[in-house]
């Protein structure tokens, strides 16, 4: 952990040419510049990136793979841990440990969002049959030392584990050390009643969180304090990882800085 007082990173797309792709390069010069720490990278195929390779990248910028997101390949593989076709429930699973596997050879995690399925899959089943998936993938987590993170995402995007009590009825059933819910200020502004008490109540849940405007954009595009929701993460002396995550308004570069200026004076060191 370097310039700010938690962890840091960011949530962006590896380029499949990443190597000889100029403008990541610049974006991760960037992040290096600002004082990130780390980058949750989503992946199309992570299966055929060679983890030293990637490591050593980033390593060029003072980063490291923090998490894998799961969004990219969950969405063009059509995964889901919950959908009733059980050949595709099977596969998605099998593609799970793949993910943990790969995310082991970084002591990153895997986060678990739009993987959980789409929200037309919203049917009878649908919560007993990814909390089923979910006790199938805690013994891989827990053999691997990864985590799985069930991100809590809103009832618009997703079919089950909406607000942090759903999605932890959900995750507590692997019983597991290294299952864990997600947090998301986007998705928490739509499904909590109460912030704060939700941050509160799952403290010992969760141990990365994201930070999102309500407007999906990067922080200071919207109308959430974050001043406050920090606080609220000061509070409970949380320890773990904040990762920002949203839609591009202007461009990446652009976007971080003003994300930055938004949160930077609550993150300074103490």
């Amino acid at each position: 952990m370097g310039r700010y007082r938690y962890f840091l990173a960011i949530q962006t797309r590896l380029p499949d040419d990443y190597l000889t792709d100029a403008g990541f390069r610049r974006n991760l010069e960037v992040l290096q510049r600002l004082g990130f720490d780390g980058v949750e990278l989503n992946i199309r195929e992570p299966e055929s990136v060679d983890p030293a390779r990637l490591k050593a990248y980033l390593a060029e910028f003072g980063l490291v793979l923090s998490m894998f997101a799961s969004g990219l390949t969950a969405k063009s593989a059509q995964l889901s841990l919950a959908t009733t076709d059980q050949e595709r429930r099977r596969k998605s699973i099998a593609r799970t440990v793949r993910f943990l596997e790969f995310a082991q050879e970084f002591g990153a995690g895997v986060i678990a969002g739009y993987l959980k399925g789409a929200p037309q899959e919203n049917g009878p089943g649908a919560r007993e049959r990814l909390a089923a998936s979910v006790v199938e993938l805690g013994p891989v987590a827990d053999r691997l030392k990864t985590p799985l993170l069930i991100e809590a995402v809103n009832r618009y995007e997703s079919p089950v584990g909406h607000s942090l009590a759903d999605t932890w009825d959900i995750a507590r059933r692997a019983n597991s050390p290294y299952v864990w819910i997600l947090p998301d200020t986007f998705h928490m502004n739509i499904e909590e009643a109460n912030m704060r008490r939700a941050i509160g109540d799952h403290r010992a849940c969760f141990g990365s969180f994201h930070l999102s405007d309500n407007t999906r954009h990067f922080p200071g595009f919207g109308a959430l304090d974050f001043g406050a929701i920090v606080a609220m993460l000061d509070e409970i002396d949380y320890q773990g990882k904040l990762a920002i995550e949203g839609n591009i308004r202007t461009s990446f570069a652009e976007d971080v800085e003003m994300a930055m200026r938004c949160l930077g004076p609550h993150l300074t060191r103490r």
